[in-house]
């Protein structure tokens, strides 16, 4: 059910959100200028429709994605005033939508860019904990509003900025407004960044056969580029690729979990998290490939390495922040990189699996909100009741037993990297700044979900009631 906002019946929380926040300057914007260059003329053409639609709980983030198809329906079949329709938009904000569940419209707007960029449209989320980070400056949130809401457009020239590192979109883009950067024509008069991102997309773009494309294969299989000739570097390189995909594949299903819980389904996120348990294993028998690398194989060409060192590795960040292991001074090593600090900062500031988890029991009524120790100690309790009281036949107990699936990977994982640090390179530091085999020591006594470990601590002695 929708119902348009008319002008005239007083300003409504969006526009006071268009008028205050995204027709102005912003000291954090990292560019001069309106937060939204957009906004203002679209408000002064009267070519901003605001709709409200009712939020379907039952459907979670796949029906935010239907109802976004079918505005992207509405907003293409409208009239606009002559001459205006390149700075239209339609805005549909969502009535009745939980806080702990705003992640949704996340997932439904990343689920949906694909189709918007090929109807030549831009689709935009905003929400009080958007996490999008403004593309000028990663640690400015630019998207939060103060209602879920997702907007409209159709795509411009400045879309370069958002388009130019998926192929897919890149392709879409240029067709519609490569004439402006070819030769004799306007590319001159364009922003230098412009040019530099469109001429970097156009580089990475090529054809392909079907199987090939489908698998990227001549892509993936044309990034091993070791330093030197000495074999035992592309076992060593290899395996650091093979190890990234592998944190990818983690962080996917992680994430994923992360969802369902955030949509009250937690076998599914049970489901996610033993997917996540099976990819950590495999991350864990990666360290037996390396540990048949002898240390005077890895000294040949360890100098090539210079200062890289899997700490920068921002899959594997990624990871841990969703996880709930989250750092501000990390995230900082990644400022500046284009494509890497703007997806940091956004898992950085946003829910880790385990606040929803969190967020899950409290909303089954087991677990009371508190701060710092009595958050922990309660949080603890919980887990303790759960495991005391249910068993297998229980989605909790589920649960509780696939994030420790996670929790105790993740563990064997660090314990064997000190394991083959020590021995391949004895006590040296570490090729990041590191001191090696001290700080992975300290790093491997670090466990993910504390208050679910600790819990083992309370269980008495004696055979389970159920």
């Amino acid at each position: 059910m929708k119902k348009e906002l008319k002008r005239g019946e007083g300003p409504s929380a969006v526009e006071e959100w268009f008028i205050q926040f995204l027709a102005r300057p912003h000291d954090d914007l990292g560019r001069e200028g309106a937060v939204c260059p957009f906004v203002a003329p679209a408000m002064r053409a009267n070519t901003i429709s605001v709709e409200r639609a009712s939020y379907a709980p039952e459907k979670g983030w796949l029906g935010i994605a239907e109802l976004m198809r079918r505005q992207m329906d509405s907003y293409l079949a409208r009239s606009w005033p002559e001459g205006k329709a390149p700075i239209s938009a339609l805005v549909t904000a969502l009535d009745g939508m939980p806080e702990h569940q705003l992640p949704l419209l996340d997932e439904a707007q990343r689920q949906v860019k694909g189709e918007a960029v090929r109807r030549g449209l831009m689709i935009g989320q905003f929400h009080p904990g958007c996490p999008e980070p403004s593309v000028w400056n990663s640690s400015f949130l630019v998207s939060r509003s103060p209602l879920p809401l997702f907007a409209l457009r159709r795509m411009a020239l400045h879309d370069i900025l958002f388009l130019h590192a998926d192929p897919a979109h890149f392709a879409e883009y240029d067709r519609r407004f490569g004439y402006h950067y070819g030769r004799n024509r306007s590319a001159v008069h364009l922003p230098r960044h412009f040019v530099d991102l469109y001429k970097a997309a156009r580089e990475n773009a090529g054809k392909r056969t079907e199987y090939v494309t489908y698998q990227s294969i001549d892509v993936l299989l044309s990034l091993q580029q070791p330093h030197t000739h000495y074999p035992a570097e592309m076992t060593f390189y290899l395996v650091g690729q093979v190890k990234e995909l592998l944190f990818k594949l983690v962080y996917e299903e992680v994430s994923a979990a992360r969802l369902a819980l955030v949509a009250d389904v937690p076998d599914e996120a049970s489901w996610n998290l033993r997917r996540a348990a099976t990819g950590l294993k495999m991350l864990t028998r990666s360290w037996d490939v390396l540990a048949q690398i002898s240390p005077a194989e890895f000294n040949a060409f360890r100098a090539q390495l210079g200062s890289a060192s899997g700490i920068d590795s921002y899959m594997y960040r990624m990871l841990e922040f969703t996880l709930g292991r989250k750092s501000e001074a990390m995230a900082r090593r990644y400022a500046g990189v284009p494509g890497v600090s703007e997806a940091i900062y956004r898992v950085l500031h946003r829910s880790s699996v385990y606040d929803e988890a969190l967020g899950l029991l409290r909303r089954r009524g087991l677990l009371d909100v508190g701060d710092g120790n009595e958050a922990s100690e309660a949080a603890r309790a919980a887990w303790t009741r759960i495991y005391r009281n249910d068993g297998p036949a229980s989605e909790l107990f589920r649960l509780a037993e696939a994030l420790m699936d996670v929790a105790h990977e993740f563990s064997r994982w660090r314990a064997l990297h000190q394991l083959l640090v020590e021995r391949t390179i004895g006590n040296k530091p570490g090729t990041g700044g590191t001191s090696g085999v001290d700080w992975l020591r300290r790093s491997s006594e670090h466990r993910f979900f504390a208050e679910l470990w600790e819990a083992r601590s309370a269980l008495a002695a004696g055979v389970p009631p159920w």
